[in-house]
């Protein structure tokens, strides 16, 4: 008899579950200076921009955006991202303004 089922029992079910909602302090942005945020204990993070930034994740809390080479969110959109576990033991996640536009908010929730 064929085996006509597809996928497994833990592969069929697809879901993103998250133990937690934790909102954070907004933070404060600018082309001039970079912002952290310790993501450690979170799987995902919610991020909305009243500008568009440059994203960085890494094991320092130190400034590493690199404008040539990492990504921008755009501005005012809701983004998802899930947090990368093999940076290190502590992971931040990192953000600046792609161009000056005057301190703006960044909004970000620990999920």
């Amino acid at each position: 008899m064929a085996n006509l089922q597809k996928h497994r029992a833990h592969e069929s079910l697809n879901i993103d579950t998250a133990a937690g909602w934790d909102v954070q302090t907004r933070l404060t942005i600018s082309s001039a200076a970079h912002v952290t945020s310790d993501v450690s204990s979170a799987n995902q993070i919610c991020i909305e921009s009243e500008s568009e930034v440059y994203i960085r994740f890494d094991s320092s809390s130190s400034d590493t955006i690199v404008a040539a080479n990492d990504p921008t969110i755009p501005a005012n959109t809701l983004i998802f991202l899930k947090v990368p576990k093999g940076v290190g033991d502590t992971i931040y996640v990192h953000f600046k303004q792609v161009s000056s536009v005057g301190a703006k908010y960044l909004k970000i929730v620990h999920l």
